[in-house]
């Protein structure tokens, strides 16, 4: 307290002098105090003194002029500050002032304002804070022989970001670097990039007020005139000097300020690729006319690829799922686009493939055939369609528990209206169904003479003994009455139906 007291006592007229100095000294090491604390007690009391100073600099009508200067200078020496204290103490005052800019340009009402609010920003960084703090490491490396490495240093940080505007010199934006020689040397020399919002801002913001001017940049600024007219007056390539400025201030690193520049230029690509891809067809004369758009916007050729590829995609998917609608896409059309390299997963939606799975189920057990191949179904078909095996299986049997007893109602039917084929290709599906869920009991039907009649109607197709036998399970019929009807039909004293009665006597 005694320390604080006379540094307080000592800096009352803004300066310690050589006495002062040494006599603080002095009671340092007689009250025994460790120099943290030394450093922590005039980090406090000359900090305040020194952002004084600074604010005063900064926030001067008549601007950052030579008595302003030497004010900032004989504080930076005078009251005898680390130089890491003085540097964020600085840093404070201006990240502050920054966000106040920040603030007008978001509160403004329309992108125009916005841009010319981030221009005052860009301008007091440069005229202001540049100079501000060339003064403040200059008086405090003036007995230091860095000195020099310190005024040299905004030429080496220029000329590196020379080299990074060089890996994006395929956009456009970014090539127009051409400042006529006076802005140039306003801002291309002096503008500081060390205070920047990195950590006062999310990424976020940073790269919308980024976008914002460089949305000036392109397109200008408009002015209104009679008759609900706006005219845009081209901006000098300068600007992008500024914008680049700007990319500094906010924190911005090369590769997030060019991430803007690419989604720019992709929206713009987007735009008109669209445009040019109206039907979805890639023809050879298209892909010219988008490589000259790419070349204009300067876009790279990866994500112009990858921009061309989403279009054509959407454009197919938008045609192939009216075609499912439509039941025109089938297992085939699905392995033709498979093997043309298309990726069914994002052209195809989930809930679609399973309806082209569901359909071909159903093409199955309606086909007649009776023929059910358990590894085209539940192996081949899920994996072309990118659908699991289970689901897949859960779907099949869905599909025949249900058909398995329409198919013997419409079998029934047909025998009732004396068509023999069309009885014969109801129970070869009432046969695939039971392949896919096999009963566990034979089926019921309240006539038994009408199954023994099925029974009769199939086996005079001369089936294969094992679906023959599988369907005299299923029409419960017993092993005797089958042998019967089956030597019936060796001797030709098997019962007649009533189509073939018909027949007979005409």
């Amino acid at each position: 307290d005694i320390y604080r007291q006379k540094l307080q006592q000592f800096v009352a007229d803004g300066e310690l002098s050589k006495d002062e100095t040494e006599a603080l000294m002095a009671f340092q090491v007689r009250l025994c105090i460790p120099q943290e604390t030394v450093d922590a007690a005039h980090t406090d009391i000359c900090g305040q003194l020194f952002e004084k100073v600074v604010k005063e600099a900064i926030l001067s009508v008549d601007g950052y002029n030579a008595d302003r200067r030497e004010a900032v200078r004989k504080a930076a020496q005078s009251l005898n500050l680390k130089k890491e204290a003085a540097m964020t103490i600085f840093s404070k005052a201006v990240r502050k002032l920054f966000l106040n800019y920040i603030q007008k340009a978001k509160a403004a009402g329309n992108r125009i304002e916005q841009a010319k609010e981030l221009k005052k920003l860009i301008s007091f960084n440069t005229v202001v804070v540049s100079e501000l703090l060339a003064d403040i490491k200059g008086e405090l490396t003036t007995a230091e022989p860095a000195t020099s490495s310190a005024t040299s240093e905004p030429e080496t940080t220029e000329s590196e970001g020379e080299d990074e505007d060089y890996e994006w010199e395929s956009l456009e934006t970014l090539k127009k670097t051409r400042p006529d020689k006076e802005l140039k040397e306003k801002l291309g020399k002096s503008s500081q990039k060390e205070i920047s919002l990195k950590d006062d801002l999310p990424l976020r913001d940073r790269a919308e007020l980024y976008q914002t001017y460089l949305m000036f940049c392109i397109t200008g600024e408009t002015t209104n005139v009679s008759f609900g007219t706006a005219i845009s007056s081209k901006k000098d390539d300068s600007e992008y000097l500024m914008l680049k400025q700007l990319g500094h201030i906010l924190g911005l690193t090369a590769k997030e300020a060019q991430d803007v520049h690419i989604k720019l230029a992709e929206k713009a690509f987007v735009q008109q690729a669209e445009v040019v891809l109206a039907d979805g067809k890639l023809t050879e004369s298209k892909a010219d006319q988008l490589a000259t758009i790419q070349k204009q916007v300067g876009l790279p050729s990866e994500h112009a690829q990858k921009i061309i590829k989403s279009i054509t995609t959407t454009k197919l998917s938008s045609a192939i799922e009216a075609s499912i609608s439509r039941g025109q896409i089938g297992i085939q059309q699905v392995r033709g686009l498979k093997d043309a390299n298309f990726e069914l997963d994002s052209l195809i939606s989930e809930p679609l493939r399973e309806t082209i799975y569901k359909k071909c189920a159903e093409e199955i057990f309606s086909s007649g055939t009776g023929e059910f191949d358990e590894e085209e179904v539940y192996v081949k078909m899920p994996a072309d369609l990118i659908i699991s095996a289970e689901k897949a299986r859960s779907i099949v049997q869905d599909i025949a528990k249900v058909r398995l007893e329409n198919a013997l109602v419409q079998a029934v039917a047909l025998l009732r209206q004396k068509k023999r084929d069309g009885v014969i290709s109801s129970l070869n599906d009432l046969l695939a169904c039971d392949a896919a869920v096999p009963a566990s009991k034979p089926l019921s039907w309240p006539t038994p003479r009408e199954l023994d009649d099925l029974y009769c109607v199939y086996m005079k197709s001369i089936p294969k003994q094992d679906k023959l036998s599988r369907l005299q399970y299923l029409l419960d019929i017993s092993a005797e009455k089958a042998e019967d009807l089956r030597d019936a039909a060796t001797a030709g004293t098997l019962p007649q139906t009533g189509q073939e009665e018909e027949e007979l006597a005409f």
